[in-house]
């Protein structure tokens, strides 16, 4: 068996008992600096895997809203990344004003995001004068697995009322109706025909 000793046992373990009996969390090795992290454990706790996650590298900035060949028209992939990061700030703004309706800063935040996102949309669609109609056949539009928002306004887009007609009588909120139009041009149903 074991004999009194601490450390000294007929097991291969290491013991956790130190020379004068306290504890030894390291396993014996005191070589090892204490503020090495292990980067390579597999690990099934979830706080270890986030935390190491977390502890990546930052990734590249966006790219600059200008660039130097074309000033007035920024890339659609970054008018799409200021879209989704619009997007989220309304919603947390909108999130504190459930909780404080009086805050003046977050109306204030949420009333700036909507104008950005507006305008990121109507620069997306191009122009609320432009007229679009159907680019798949009536019969496949179903394919499209639209919801019905969605569907509505695609039904009214008929060839000949122009963007601006159709946010008047799709009976939407404007901000909700410009971003499901934004999608239906992404999703390549809807064409540019004036």
């Amino acid at each position: 068996m074991a004999s009194g000793k601490p450390g000294s046992s007929g097991s291969s373990f290491p013991s956790v008992l130190g020379d004068k009996g306290t504890i030894d969390l390291v396993g014996g090795s005191t070589e090892q600096d204490i503020h090495e992290r292990p980067t390579r454990r597999l690990s099934g706790d979830a706080w270890v895997v986030d935390r190491d996650r977390r502890s990546l590298p930052p990734t590249a900035p966006p790219p600059a809203l200008h660039e130097a060949g074309d000033a007035d028209a920024p890339s659609p992939e970054l008018i799409h990344a200021e879209i989704g990061d619009y997007a989220r700030s309304l919603s947390a703004a909108e999130l504190q004003l459930g909780l404080n309706p009086d805050d003046e800063s977050a109306q204030q935040y949420a009333s700036n995001s909507r104008t950005r996102l507006e305008t990121r949309y109507t620069t997306r669609i191009g122009s609320l004068d432009y007229i679009f109609n159907l680019a798949v056949p009536p019969a496949k539009v179903k394919w499209l697995g639209l919801d019905p928002q969605a569907a509505f306004l695609l039904s009214l887009v008929d060839g000949q009322t122009t963007v601006a007609e159709v946010l008047d009588i799709c009976q939407m909120g404007r901000l909700e109706a410009l971003r499901v139009f934004t999608e239906l041009l992404e999703a390549k149903a809807i064409i540019r025909v004036a």
